[in-house]
C-alpha cells in the first residue's frame, strides 16, 4: 500500500477540477437527451396508480368523513372554551388598603421635621406595643412605617392592614 502525500492530493484535486470544467463544456445532443426522457416515460408509466370508479367514491367518502371530523372538532372546542370562560371566576376588584394609625409619643409640635421610616416587625413586637396586626402570628414580619420626631423618638406607628 502506497502511502498518500500531500503533494498527490492537491494532484488529485487539480485533475478533478480539470475534468470538471471539460464535462461543463460538453453538452448532450437534443436526439439523446429526448431518447433518454422517452425512456424514463416508458420505464415509469405503469409506477402512477389510476383511480377505479370504486377507489374515486372511497376517496369522496374519506375526505367527507375527514370534513365531518372537522366540524365535530371546531365545535367541541367551541363549547369547551366556553365552559372554561364560565368556570374560571374573574379575580375579585382589588379593595382600598386600610390602614391604622397609633399615637405613641407626644403629639407632633407645630413646624418640628419628622421622617418616616419604614421597617418590618414581627407580630409578637407589636403586640409588645399594644398594637394589633390583622395578620397575626401567621406572618414573620409585618411592615409598618414609623414617624420619628426631631429627637429621634416614635411620634406614631402606621400599620398596614
Amino acid at each position: 500500500m502506497k502511502r498518500v502525500k500531500a503533494s498527490d492530493d492537491e494532484a488529485l484535486a487539480d485533475l478533478l477540477e480539470h475534468l470538471r470544467s471539460d464535462e461543463a463544456q460538453v453538452e448532450a445532443p437534443a436526439h439523446v437527451r429526448s431518447a433518454v426522457l422517452a425512456a424514463w416515460d416508458a420505464a415509469n408509466r405503469g409506477s402512477l396508480p389510476r383511480r377505479s370508479g370504486e377507489a374515486a367514491k372511497a376517496g369522496v367518502w374519506r375526505g367527507a368523513a375527514a370534513l365531518a371530523a372537522g366540524v365535530v372538532l371546531a365545535v367541541a372546542l367551541t363549547r369547551l372554551g366556553g365552559e372554561l370562560q364560565v368556570g374560571i371566576a374573574p379575580a375579585p376588584a382589588p379593595q382600598a388598603s386600610s390602614a391604622t394609625l397609633h399615637l405613641v409619643g407626644e403629639p407632633i409640635a407645630e413646624g418640628e421635621a419628622v421622617r418616616v421610616v419604614r421597617m418590618s416587625m414581627a407580630p409578637a413586637m407589636l403586640a409588645s406595643l399594644g398594637v394589633r396586626s390583622t395578620a397575626g402570628d401567621l406572618v414573620e414580619s409585618v411592615d409598618v412605617d414609623v414617624i420619628v420626631g426631631e429627637d429621634g423618638v416614635a411620634r406614631a406607628i402606621r400599620v398596614g392592614m
